[in-house]
């Protein structure tokens, strides 16, 4: 009887378990704060403005 660890029996319920595939490329993603901007309301034309109120 030797006083090495023996190597653990392999897991029967491991053999579907796969890594996905590495992707071809990488997104890095950036956080961007809000600005005063992004709560504003968007641009009017007073022309379309006028026809949707007076037709």
């Amino acid at each position: 009887m030797s006083n090495e660890p023996r190597a653990p029996a392999p897991d029967p319920r491991a053999h579907w378990r796969h890594l996905p595939a590495e992707p071809a490329q990488y997104v890095e993603e950036t956080l961007i704060d809000p600005t005063f901007s992004t709560y504003t309301l968007p641009a009017v034309d007073p022309v379309q403005d006028f026809i949707r109120l007076y037709g």
